[in-house]
């Protein structure tokens, strides 16, 4: 069997396209994006800690993110962030899992079974330099994402708490019936075999019933769910 073709991301700085590693490693040289940074740390405001993070799909390597988030950002504004760009359906509850802590919504608190912490704590007191998170997304259908942190720097924060730094494109998904590109998938389909992917043309011509076809998304969430992809952009 040939070797799957890892996906590919442009830099929102210089726009070149990398692998998620590849893509790590240029942004630590990406002259545009220093630039960017000289430019940030020449104005006023106070130098905070700024992490640069990897975001993955904990069980495919096709999905993955790069960020970098304020220090002083609360981790109830990354859950939002990553609800934002690809999971919310039905508004479930998650949270994040640091060094056998659970940090969760702050009303959550009262039944948590575990040792747990709010959300509301800043980002740079729980993410140290090399740091490994877990974040899951509805404790049923559940999306499981892993966070690295991949560098850390010192300097002023203009803008929203989070920022893409670079993000997959959509993977190869192709009309099990004529090759052609992908736009919709069958959940029947999925759960007999997972050869589910359909062009137009054959979404409409398909057997199942409609309420079990929903979109091909760039998302880690694909066909969980009834979801339907991420909120419109920009992230």
């Amino acid at each position: 069997m040939p070797r799957r073709r890892a996906t590919r991301g442009n830099c929102s700085f210089c726009g070149k396209d990398y692998t998620r590693w590849g893509m790590t490693r240029h942004l630590q040289t990406c002259a545009e994006r220093r630039n960017a940074i000289d430019s940030a740390d020449a104005g006023p405001g106070r130098q905070q800690r700024i992490l640069h993070l990897l975001v993955e799909d904990a069980w495919s390597s096709d999905y993955w993110l790069h960020l970098e988030v304020a220090g002083r950002a609360a981790l109830d504004e990354l859950d939002s962030y990553l609800r934002f760009i690809w999971l919310e359906c039905c508004g479930h509850l998650s949270r994040f899992s640091v060094d056998e802590i659970f940090y969760v919504k702050e009303s959550e608190l009262p039944y948590a079974f575990y040792e747990s912490k709010s959300m509301s704590a800043p980002i740079a007191s729980v993410f140290g330099p090399e740091t490994e998170a877990e974040y899951l997304y509805d404790y049923g259908t559940s999306s499981e994402l892993l966070i690295t942190v991949a560098a850390a720097r010192t300097g002023i924060w203009e803008g929203k708490p989070v920022r893409l730094l670079s993000r997959n494109e959509t993977p190869i998904m192709e009309c099990m019936v004529c090759r052609k590109q992908a736009d919709w998938l069958c959940l029947d389909c999925l759960y007999e075999d997972g050869n589910c992917f359909l062009c137009v043309q054959h979404a409409d011509q398909h057997v199942h019933d409609d309420e079990m076809i929903l979109p091909a998304v760039n998302s880690p969430r694909i066909g969980m769910c009834g979801y339907e992809g991420p909120a419109e952009p920009p992230y």
